[in-house]
């Protein structure tokens, strides 16, 4: 009987991640059947990194995180006899769009934090300030723009539904090199 191979990353369904995720497993029908297992956040998978033991591990090289501020280059130098890197390839993110409401409730931007370079680009060049609220990706951050009804959200075009108030500022179309690890020990964040 063949082995599941698991692949853990970031969810939900309409993440980056998870598309990558399914690009990368297309691309490995000859190793037997692969499980892609969607988390809520990827500090969720470091802190349970042991229960994943021989298990595969999808991260973008532009991870970022400010809940345990570390970026890619932290995981991968600090971690190294925990997470084995195996393979990288790359695939392109769905087309990202920092978008303005122009009647806000509050002068407040969602975004993930690997895009924050994006947003203080465009804020310097405008001459604007916000204040900034980080979400665990893209989607959420969308998600929680439109809860709070606030100015500004940077996410994938795909998951927007426009609404007559929001304007598109800036468009952006990134190649993205995605990172596979293979999980080999105890949790990295107690």
């Amino acid at each position: 009987m063949e082995r599941v191979i698991k692949i853990h990353t970031l969810g939900p369904k309409e993440t980056d991640s998870c598309s990558a995720a399914y690009y990368f497993s297309q691309q490995r029908t000859g190793d037997g059947d692969i499980s892609i297992i969607l988390h809520d956040s990827f500090e969720t998978i470091f802190r349970h990194l042991a229960e994943y033991c021989d298990d595969l591990l999808l991260l973008p090289v532009a991870f970022k995180s400010k809940k345990i501020h570390s970026a890619w280059a932290d995981i991968h130098y600090r971690f190294l006899t925990e997470l084995k890197l195996i393979d990288g390839f790359i695939y392109p993110l769905s087309d990202l769009a920092l978008i303005e409401n122009q009647e806000y409730s509050v002068n407040q931007t969602f975004i993930h934090p690997a895009t924050e370079s994006l947003l203080n680009a465009y804020l310097n060049e405008k001459k604007q300030t916000t204040i900034v609220r980080f979400s665990s990706s893209k989607y959420s951050a969308y998600r929680d723009y439109r809860l709070k009804n606030a100015r500004y959200v940077i996410t994938n075009l795909k998951n927007v539904q426009f609404r007559k108030t929001e304007v598109i500022q800036k468009k952006y179309q990134v190649n993205m090199l995605w990172s596979v690890y293979k999980i080999q020990a105890k949790e990295l964040i107690k």
